[in-house]
């Protein structure tokens, strides 16, 4: 039950964004971006923040990812991340644009267990921890109940879940795949996965994968060093393309100086920087530079760690 006018009319005026964007679309990628951070902004009591500056020069800025995946100007994507760097979330935000904004689009996601898939499902249904994307301003849009692997909209749109088996990724074929943290997934799996997406009804077919990359020749160092040949873009960015602005800070006395120099001073992001300097101080050096500065694959559970493929292979 609706407690007040006041949360009567605020529920009036979301309802009234969705329908209103659900006529006329996105007129372009500041409306797209502006209408998911007003939407979504205190839902679950957390702000929502998509960072859209570059920090660093090589690196791209996720809210740059979220407009090409909802626009489809990249069907094929990697988005290569930092742990806390916000890839299941992304991944969610885009499945539910998809499905609310486009009729007739379904999207499979496939995580590297169940409990990986059921994480970024979680997001768009609001269970568990989830941010409660799927809130009851939603509920106008629903086909019946949300499920626990699958929900289906009015417009015939829907999402499933699929568990990590050869049976789950064969089926029926839609447009969109969202592959989530392929570091731990069977790579007979993945592979028989990349044969689900479909283009039909107007919708282009994508598989979107994200992780960071675990493991020293791993499944996802594989996918992010085959990605020109296989016609991948690769979205990358680290916890300093995430951190929060750094203001009254003295960059001499910082734990971050080495990895940041100063470019945090232009972030526009939501990760705490006491956070992050906490992280780096609790991990090794090989984690922190493969896990939250994307620079390496971790060589922990090698035998041989010094071990160096283009060194020691003929």
């Amino acid at each position: 039950m609706i407690g007040s006018l006041a949360d009567l009319d605020l529920d009036l005026l979301d309802r009234e964004l969705i329908e209103h964007h659900r006529r006329h679309g996105f007129k372009s990628p500041d409306e797209l971006l502006d209408f998911v951070e007003t939407f979504f902004h205190g839902k679950s009591g957390y702000p929502l923040c998509i960072p859209r500056r570059q920090v660093c020069p090589e690196h791209t800025p996720p809210a740059e990812y979220l407009v090409d995946a909802f626009f489809e100007r990249t069907p094929d994507a990697i988005c290569w991340a930092n742990r806390g760097g916000g890839k299941t979330l992304l991944g969610a935000l885009v499945t539910w644009l998809d499905t609310v904004f486009k009729a007739g689009c379904a999207t499979k996601v496939l995580g590297g267990s169940l409990e990986q898939s059921k994480r970024m499902y979680e997001h768009l249904t609001g269970e568990g921890d989830g941010w409660g994307l799927a809130n009851k301003n939603f509920q106008h849009l629903l086909r019946g109940e949300i499920l626990a692997q699958r929900t289906v909209l009015n417009n015939l749109s829907n999402i499933q879940i699929l568990t990590a088996s050869s049976k789950s990724v064969r089926g029926a074929h839609p447009q969109k795949l969202k592959l989530d943290e392929v570091d731990e997934m069977d790579p007979r799996i993945y592979e028989a996965a990349l044969s689900i997406p479909m283009t039909k009804g107007g919708h282009r077919a994508s598989t979107h994968i994200y992780s960071t990359m675990h493991k020293t020749y791993g499944l996802m160092q594989t996918v992010v060093e085959d990605a020109p040949a296989r016609g991948y873009r690769l979205y990358k960015w680290c916890i300093l393309d995430v951190l929060e602005r750094c203001q009254d800070r003295d960059c001499g006395d910082c734990d971050l100086w080495e990895d940041c120099e100063g470019r945090a001073r232009e972030a526009d992001g939501y990760y705490r920087i006491d956070d992050a300097i906490t992280r780096k101080r609790q991990v090794s050096e090989q984690t922190w530079r493969s896990e939250y500065l994307c620079q390496i694959p971790s060589s922990e559970g090698l035998i041989y760690k010094e071990f160096d493929y283009a060194l020691h292979v003929v």
